[in-house]
């Protein structure tokens, strides 16, 4: 379910590459920036958990999702 979501936050934003958890942000899904920042945005409003835009460039999604699992 939660993947569920961090998928569908992505999703959200136009990204239509194939999205697994292992899936990087930056790297395999080339999200920019901006798109880096509305998936903070995303998360928080979702999940409310705030990973900063830039900090999410090393996430992998799996990695989101620990992130959440950690704060839930």
């Amino acid at each position: 379910m939660v993947f569920d979501q961090v998928k569908a936050i992505i999703e959200d934003i136009g990204i239509e590459e194939e999205i697994t958890e292992a899936s990087r942000l930056y790297e395999d899904l080339a999200l920019d920036s901006t798109e880096l920042a509305l998936v903070s945005t995303g998360l928080a409003k979702t999940f409310g958990i705030f990973i900063e835009g830039k900090a999410l460039r090393a996430y992998s999604v799996g990695q989101v999702m620990e992130a959440i699992a950690l704060k839930a």
